[in-house]
């Protein structure tokens, strides 16, 4: 730990902003104020004790090397406040030890472990939990144990009042440090305009009536209704993810424990509910967290099937050349053939002159249609690349059906999977092979939509050729009504389809991808519809 941060020293990393020293001056005075810890145990706290949460999540957001002026700040707060206590260096021993184990456990988060800190995957959150379960048991340890012998009785009472703590600053470290984190990249000057919705307010209005529901109903059990605020912080989160549980649980901690002050509840009373708090808190900020994977994950696979449209218009702009090419032709070869006709009138420009000037503007209007035609081809061409990647089939083919899912229960179609799971990974461009499947799947549906079938059924089968080991098989299979006579010799053709709608340039572009994979896509059998293509298997073009 502390070579990490005498490295960031000569390395030159050690930037300091006073504004950060300031933001967490006052965050600690605000924390001083709301939280009163001699309310559960009469503890004698040290007034230079750094907040854990606070202090955890500044060290993973800004940097190590700031955590001696994050002592500083405590130090120089603590000397109008509390003045200088009668046993100083026990006092700032302590600090300095919570504060070094809080840099432990932070260079360990993000050196060892790697962490984002910003709590941006499941991941991320378990080993933060873990690290708060550390350093909860830390700030309990330093507190009960640097007391006087006489606060407690026996070795039990200590046990008591050191689980008692933990419970207490586990519930803080989970409260304070994901809402610092989490909203570290808020842009608070777009804030200022900021107006609750209806929403948000009906939203408080439910965590305030559970909170009397809790706290103003006289029922002999004090903790019945206690699962009432689970539903308006389920309610939240759902609809803001891990944004919306870390400010909900902020909410609900302060109001808890300023009715718990009002009251005047007894310590074993704060203590349970402190249990309680503990199980909220840690079932809201995982749920949140799988909300905020979950929208990211939708998020990508709507990216994905854009990169797959945008895919499919590349690859049939190169099918589709060769008819843009016939259509250049046509208003160039007119553009030459009205220029020679425009020379020889020229030898005669006063017999010919009228018949002269209209083929001068068959000229103009030829090139302009010419250059239309240019201008749609290169839109037509822009963006675009070739991004190879290893993955398994079982991912492609899972990808696929996500996007065709909705059509195809549209339609009664079901899907059957075979697919080998000992099947190696395969090296091609992701995008473009899902082009291949998902216009595959595509065809199938559009078969299936007009079939008289009981039962709608694709097959998506995948297996490696016995005859050369190193390519994988794919096949897609309906029980539609098959591929008609008149379409079987053609249909790798472009421009051939039986679709009133249809371009025809769905198989052609896939076989040229596949192709330009060292692959094959063919018809396996016409009825019922059998269509499969071949892929190498990774690391088979590196050798």
């Amino acid at each position: 730990m502390l070579k990490i941060w005498l490295q960031s020293l000569r390395l030159g990393r050690f930037a300091i902003s006073w504004k950060v020293l300031l933001a967490y001056a006052i965050a600690s005075l605000l924390l001083d104020l709301l939280s009163k810890p001699d309310t559960v145990l009469p503890l004698a706290l040290a007034p230079w004790t750094p907040p854990p949460g606070l202090t955890l999540a500044f060290l993973l957001l800004f940097g190590l090397h700031y955590a001696p002026f994050l002592f500083g700040v405590i130090f120089l707060l603590g000397l109008p406040l509390y003045g200088v206590p009668d046993d100083w260096p026990p006092a700032l021993w302590a600090a300095g030890l919570l504060m070094s184990g809080l840099l432990a456990l932070a260079a360990w988060l993000q050196h060892g472990l790697r962490i984002d800190s910003r709590l941006a995957t499941q991941r991320d959150l378990f080993w933060f939990l873990v690290a708060a379960i550390a350093a909860a048991w830390l700030d309990a340890s330093v507190h009960v144990f640097s007391r006087s012998p006489e606060a407690a009785p026996d070795a039990w009472a200590w046990m008591a009042d050191l689980i008692n703590f933990w419970v207490g600053a586990l519930i803080r470290m989970l409260v304070i440090a994901p809402l610092v984190l989490v909203h570290a990249d808020t842009d608070w000057r777009s804030l200022r305009d900021w107006r609750p919705g209806r929403e948000m307010v009906l939203q408080g209005a439910a965590i305030a009536f559970a909170l009397w529901v809790i706290f103003g109903l006289k029922y002999t059990d004090e903790f019945k209704f206690f699962y009432l605020l689970f539903l308006p912080m389920i309610w939240i989160v759902m609809q803001h993810g891990i944004q919306g549980a870390t400010i909900a649980l902020a909410i609900a901690h302060v109001g808890i424990n300023a009715i718990l002050e009002w009251m005047g509840t007894h310590a074993i009373t704060v203590v349970e509910f402190q249990m309680l708090m503990l199980g909220l808190a840690v079932t809201m900020l995982f749920l949140g967290m799988t909300v905020t994977v979950r929208r990211a994950t939708e998020e990508r696979l709507h990216q994905r099937e854009a990169e797959l449209n945008q895919a499919m218009r590349l690859a049939a702009a190169g099918e589709m050349a060769q008819a843009i090419a016939h259509e250049l032709n046509q208003p160039l070869s007119a553009v030459a053939n009205y220029a020679r006709a425009s020379r020889s009138m020229l030898a005669d420009p006063e017999r010919h002159g009228a018949l002269l000037a209209d083929t001068l503007e068959k000229i103009d209007r030829e090139a302009n249609r010419a250059g239309q035609v240019m201008r749609r081809l290169r839109e037509f061409f822009r963006g675009g690349g070739l991004r190879t990647e290893t993955f398994t089939l079982s991912q492609l083919v899972e990808e696929n059906i996500s996007y065709v899912k909705r059509r195809a229960e549209r339609q009664n179609i079901v899907f059957r999977l075979a697919l080998d799971d000992t099947l190696p990974s395969v090296h091609a461009d992701r995008v473009q092979m899902g082009t291949v499947l998902h216009n595959l799947l595509g065809n199938a549906i559009d078969a299936l939509s007009i079939a008289s079938v009981d039962v709608r059924e694709i097959q998506i089968t995948a297996n490696r050729q016995t005859q050369a080991g190193n390519l994988i098989k794919v096949c897609v299979t309906d029980n539609g009504a098959g591929v008609g006579d008149e379409m079987t010799s053609r249909l790798f053709e472009s421009f051939a389809t039986s679709k009133p709608e249809g371009m025809g340039l769905g198989l052609a572009i896939s076989r040229t991808l596949v192709q330009a994979h060292g692959g094959e896509l063919w018809l396996e059998s016409a009825r019922p519809a059998q269509f499969c293509f071949t892929l190498p298997i990774a690391g088979i073009q590196d050798e």
